[in-house]
């Protein structure tokens, strides 16, 4: 497996409260009730959509990352909440957005609970504002002076220029050079869980899709089952990490070329004018942002596992990118080959 770059000692990680998934099973003796095994496990079969939280690309100023801003805020207007994810609220959302950045989130701008961004205070040292408090921890106003979100790396074009962007969450972290830091969809291959089931949260999962198969974390929630991260889609697709990560926006006079023509899933061209793909005889009306949104449309089996590495909370005690999760499934007893039975058994009772 790609992630594993570096072994660790397995026997500290394993917590000892943790069943093992005994011998590889040979027949369907154990057979899931309701998609869960005996020995706790989950399975299910569903589509997977792309989470792109947590990679430095996610969100940019200007709304050009891998996934929408609306996707990761709510628009408070009137006293109301807006659910900024809901299609016919996006062009709102997203206009909205735009006019708080460019006056800085100051006074008078509009207000968003923010999710998926890192929020800071406008002045220092000031306490920022808690928002939504009924549907998750951690959530914060931006604009109208009670915060704004948090600038991260400022990231290379696909071609040519820079863009800055903003950090993006996810409800897991992890320790990276004694510093806890939320995980890197693009490095770190991760399942979503519903908001609902958020104990599943830091679970090591076995993955598969076609001939590929892939060891991941359940790493942020959302609204239910059947999203992951950019690298579990890399690892389902292809079977190794892709090396290049590429970003928008390209402008009219940049589209069409290899940097807009030779993307692969699940990074996909969005146009900013309806129907407006490169194709022969068509001229392109305006320019392009280079979006995480091709997902795999069905068949991804999924076994979450009553196991997890070393936790303090919903923090991973250690570096993502250098922890093997096969290592530890391993050692407790799920091999590959006991795995794949196991899904096998699944498919018969789905």
């Amino acid at each position: 497996m790609k992630i594993a770059l570096k072994s660790i000692c397995v026997a500290s990680l394993i917590a000892l409260s943790l069943s093992p998934g005994g011998s590889t099973a040979k027949s369907c003796d154990d057979k899931p009730h309701n998609g869960k095994f005996a020995d706790g496990s989950l399975i299910m079969t569903t589509r997977m959509n792309v989470n792109p939280d947590g990679t430095s690309a996610s969100y940019t100023v200007g709304d050009h990352g891998y996934t929408y801003i609306a996707n990761g805020v709510n628009l408070h207007l009137d006293g109301k909440k807006i659910a900024c994810s809901i299609k016919e609220n996006n062009l709102l959302c997203r206009r909205k957005w735009i006019e708080a950045e460019g006056a800085d989130f100051l006074a008078g701008t509009p207000e968003f609970c923010v999710f998926a961004l890192g929020v800071e205070p406008i002045f220092p040292g000031t306490t920022l504002e808690e928002c939504e408090k009924k549907d998750a921890g951690g959530r914060y106003f931006v604009g109208n002076g009670k915060g704004r979100p948090k600038v991260g790396k400022s990231l290379p074009h696909s071609i040519s220029g820079d863009i800055q962007t903003y950090v993006s969450t996810t409800a897991l972290t992890h320790t990276v050079d004694g510093k806890v830091v939320s995980i890197d969809a693009a490095t770190v291959p991760g399942l979503v869980v519903p908001k609902g089931k958020s104990s599943l949260l830091g679970s090591i999962a076995w993955v598969q899709y076609g001939d590929h198969s892939v060891f991941a974390l359940a790493t942020d929630s959302g609204p239910g089952f059947g999203e992951g991260s950019i690298a579990l889609h890399e690892m389902l697709r292809y079977g190794a990490l892709q090396s290049k990560h590429p970003m928008g926006p390209l402008s009219r006079e940049q589209r069409c070329t290899e940097a807009e023509s030779d993307l692969k899933a699940p990074y996909q061209s969005r146009p900013d004018y309806q129907n407006d793909e490169c194709r022969k005889g068509h001229k392109p009306k305006g320019g392009t942002d280079i979006r995480a949104y091709g997902g795999i449309e069905s068949g991804v089996t999924s076994i979450i596992l009553p196991l997890k590495p070393a936790m303090d909370g919903r923090t991973v005690q250690g570096n993502l990118n250098t922890l093997s999760l096969k290592d530890i499934a391993l050692a407790a007893g799920y091999s590959e080959e006991k795995l794949r039975q196991m899904a096998a058994c699944g498919a018969k009772t789905q």
